[in-house]
């Protein structure tokens, strides 16, 4: 019985091979624009060639950080804010949805949080009527924004995680992603902690890539009709390939980011085209495109 080959993913040069086909760009951070220290070559000069060509630009990262640490952060690294239109983080989603507590689930988890990070990401709750605790014996709820520091190992929560599975508390995961690679180095995530929380039998609720409300709030920013007509691109198969296809936007893949040890390349390297399917087959997800790096 034969079976139908899926379609090839074309593996372009640079983003200029695509730009011609989309109205508006959903951007990730982590390996597309920066590596945790700097911005890659070629980021300004591929935002300026968008921006001159009238196309609509949201930078959304899974970061448990306030929109606008963000933007001071790209700006830090000459990344100019008049580059982009519209911002949005995992971490602001997190903060909308405790300011306005919208549904029962919200409504129902109380003031006091134990933070899986400790202090390292204060600040993202500023100004909500909450406070951070330390032990879990007198939390309400877990948030989970990261480990308290990237190179530790996610063993070393499982003492935290199930005293509060024994408690019964809920989990809000700031950052969905398992794992980023700052400068190089891969480092423990937020999505990391949520992941091991379920797999022991506890509820976490996820802001961020894939997850579709996030999705929802961006699509509305950006104000383009069509999701045919918006390009989503990102580093992570698991978040931002399959956020954005779930939503029916294009995809592509910036394949030196977190993947590039799979790929056996670093930022800009043109990877094996047999590598990139296997890729595609080991996460289930296959991209519009791919390129080897954001660059024009």
């Amino acid at each position: 019985m034969s079976t139908i080959a899926p379609t090839p993913v074309p593996l372009l040069s640079g983003v200029g091979a695509i730009a011609e086909q989309y109205d508006g760009f959903i951007l990730d951070v982590w390996g597309v624009l920066y590596d945790g220290g700097k911005a890659y070559p070629g980021v300004v000069d591929c935002l300026e060639r968008l921006k001159a060509a009238g196309k609509r630009i949201l930078v959304l990262s899974n970061a448990p950080r306030r929109a606008t640490v963000l933007v001071d952060r790209l700006s830090g690294l000459g990344i100019a804010r008049h580059l982009y239109d519209e911002v949005h983080t995992s971490g602001e989603e997190t903060f909308i949805a405790l300011r306005d507590r919208a549904d029962d689930f919200h409504r129902g988890l109380g003031h006091r949080f134990i933070d899986t990070g400790g202090r390292r990401f204060s600040g993202l709750l500023d100004g909500l009527a909450l406070e951070q605790v330390d032990s879990v014996d007198a939390a309400d709820f877990v948030l989970a924004n990261g480990p308290q520091e990237g190179t530790d190992t996610i063993e070393m929560y499982d003492d935290m995680l199930g005293r509060s599975l024994d408690r019964g508390l809920p989990m809000l995961c700031a950052n969905p992603d398992l794992e980023v690679l700052h400068e190089g180095e891969r480092h423990l995530c937020a999505g990391s902690i949520g992941a091991r929380y379920e797999a022991m039998g506890g509820r976490v609720q996820h802001y961020g890539k894939p997850h579709a409300p996030v999705y929802e709030r961006c699509l509305k920013l950006l104000g383009i009709a069509d999701r045919s007509r918006i390009l989503a691109v990102g580093d992570n198969l698991e978040t931002d390939v399959r956020g954005g296809r779930a939503q029916g936007t294009g995809t592509l893949l910036v394949a030196g980011g977190i993947h590039c040890n799979l790929l056996d390349i670093t930022m800009g390297g043109v990877p094996d085209t047999a590598k990139l399917d296997a890729l595609y087959a080991r996460y289930g997800e296959r991209p519009t495109a791919a390129v080897p790096a954001f660059a024009w």
